[in-house]
C-alpha cells in the first residue's frame, strides 16, 4: 500500500469492511470484476471519454455494478485529477465543504488531494468552508475512491461535499469553471448520489424517472428544487457548469435495491450510472 498519508493530514477508510472489502486483494479483484462486465458498445460515444459521470453511492453489495458501468466509461483515458461532488450527509446544513485533509486512505493505495485547487477554489468564492468534519462524517466520496485507484492512481482528488439550493449550486458550478474550464482535458467530474427511495417500489420507480428526465433534459434549476434526494445538488452542480455544456447525456447502467433489501419494510433505493460526453 502506498504511505502518502504518513505524518500527513489523512482521512481514514471510514467504510471499507462495511460498504465494500478492505482486503486489497479481494476488493481488487472485485472492482475488476465489476469493470470487465462493461465494454464500449458499438452505439456509445466511445470515440471520446466522458467529461463527467454519474455514479451511485451505495455499498457494493447494493450498486457495486452500476457503479461500474460509470467509471467503465472513462476507461483508457489519460486524467491529472478527479473532481468528486457528492452529498453533505448533514440535515439542515446546507454549503460547500473542502477538506483539510491531504490524503484520502483506500485498501488499494492512498490517494493524493489536490490541495492547490483545492485553495484555488476557496479563494474564488466565500461560499467554500474547509472542514475534515463532514468528510469524515460521509461515504460518499469514499465508496468512488476503489474506482478511481483502480482506473487512474496516479490522478489527484478534489472531494467537494454540497448540499443547498439553486445559488449554491450555481456559485459551485461557477468556481468550477473558473478553476477547471481551461483544463478538462485533463479532468473528470464525478457526480456521487442515488436516485430516489421509497417504501414503495412502484413511487421510488416513478420519481427515479422523474428525476432523470430532468437530468436528460438539463434542467438543473429544476433539479434542485426536489428536496427529497439528498444528492441532487451534486448532480446539478455538474449540469449547471459550462464545462459540461454541449454535452450528450447518456444512462449506461439502471437498478434498484429490491434483490438486496431484508425485508418489505426496507426502503427501495434506486441508482443509476450516466455520462456527459463532448460533442453531439
Amino acid at each position: 500500500m502506498d504511505s502518502l498519508g504518513v505524518n500527513r493530514r489523512t482521512r481514514e477508510a471510514m467504510v471499507a469492511g462495511i460498504f465494500y472489502p478492505d482486503d486489497p486483494t479481494m476488493l481488487a479483484e472485485r472492482v475488476g470484476t465489476a469493470l470487465s462486465g462493461y465494454e464500449a458498445s458499438s452505439d456509445s460515444p466511445s470515440a471520446t471519454r466522458p467529461m463527467a459521470i454519474l455514479s451511485p453511492h451505495a455499498a457494493f453489495d447494493y450498486s457495486c455494478d452500476v457503479q461500474a458501468a460509470a467509471w467503465a466509461s472513462t476507461a483508457g483515458a489519460k486524467l491529472d485529477r478527479v473532481i468528486i461532488l457528492a452529498p453533505l450527509l448533514r440535515a439542515d446544513d446546507h454549503g460547500v465543504y473542502l477538506p483539510e485533509t491531504e490524503v484520502f486512505q483506500t485498501p488499494l493505495g492512498d490517494i493524493e488531494v489536490d490541495s492547490g485547487a483545492c485553495a484555488d477554489l476557496e479563494s474564488c468564492n466565500t461560499l467554500f468552508i474547509v472542514n475534515d468534519i463532514p468528510h469524515f462524517e460521509s461515504h460518499a466520496i469514499e465508496i468512488q475512491l476503489p474506482f478511481m485507484k483502480t482506473l487512474f492512481p496516479e490522478a489527484l482528488l478534489v472531494p467537494i461535499l454540497v448540499s443547498g439550493d439553486k445559488v449554491i449550486v450555481q456559485n459551485l458550478a461557477r468556481a468550477i469553471g473558473m478553476v477547471f474550464g481551461d483544463d478538462m482535458d485533463r479532468t473528470l467530474i464525478v457526480a456521487s448520489s442515488n436516485l430516489a427511495s421509497s417504501i414503495l417500489r412502484p413511487d421510488a420507480a416513478e420519481r427515479s424517472k422523474d428525476l432523470l428526465d430532468l437530468i436528460k433534459s438539463g434542467d438543473w434549476k429544476s433539479l434542485c428544487a426536489q428536496k427529497d434526494v439528498v444528492g441532487l445538488a451534486a448532480i446539478a452542480s455538474v449540469m449547471a457548469s459550462h464545462v459540461i455544456q454541449d454535452t450528450h447525456f447518456q444512462l449506461l447502467a439502471y437498478d434498484d435495491s429490491h434483490k438486496q433489501a431484508s425485508s418489505t419494510s426496507e426502503g427501495i433505493v434506486h441508482y443509476a450510472a450516466a455520462a456527459w460526453y463532448g460533442g453531439e
